[in-house]
C-alpha cells in the first residue's frame, strides 16, 4: 500500500507540473532519474519522509554537480577533458552514494545500490544521445 501511495504521489506531481498534462505521459516524457525501471527501486526502498527528503536533496545536488563538472572541464580546456569529466562524474556519484548509505537502513541498501547503478546507466545513455 505504501508503494502505491508513493508512486501515485510521484505520478500526480508529474501530471500537475507537466505542460502536456492532458496527453498520456510516456516513459520518454519522464526525466532519466524517474524512469519506471528506476521507480521500482525507489518504491522498494520504502523510505520514510525524512529519507525521501534527503534522497531528493542528494539527487538534486548530484545532478547539478554532474552538469557543473562537464561545464567546468570544458571551460578549462586543455588535455584529457573526457578523462577529467569521467573522474568528476565518479566523484559526484560517490558523494551521492555515501550520503544515501548514511541515511538508509541496512535492508534498503540493496535497493539503493540497484537504483544507483540503473541511474548511472540511464544518465550515460542520455548523455550519449546529445
Amino acid at each position: 500500500m505504501k508503494y502505491i501511495k508513493k508512486l501515485t504521489l510521484v505520478i500526480g506531481i508529474l501530471l500537475a507540473t507537466s505542460a502536456t498534462a492532458e496527453s498520456a505521459i510516456t516513459p520518454e516524457d519522464l526525466p532519466p532519474w524517474l524512469q519506471p525501471k528506476l521507480l521500482v527501486h525507489i518504491a522498494a526502498m520504502e523510505m520514510d519522509d525524512k529519507q525521501n527528503d534527503e534522497f531528493r536533496e542528494a539527487l538534486k545536488e548530484c545532478l547539478t554537480g554532474l552538469q557543473q563538472v562537464v561545464q567546468r572541464e570544458i571551460r578549462k580546456g586543455g588535455v584529457n577533458i573526457p578523462k577529467r569529466i569521467e573522474r568528476g562524474i565518479k566523484r559526484q556519484y560517490s558523494k551521492l552514494d555515501k550520503r544515501m548509505k548514511d541515511t538508509l537502513k541496512e535492508p534498503q541498501i540493496e535497493y539503493w545500490t540497484s537504483y544507483l547503478e540503473g541511474l548511472k546507466i540511464v544518465m550515460r545513455e542520455q548523455a550519449s544521445k546529445r
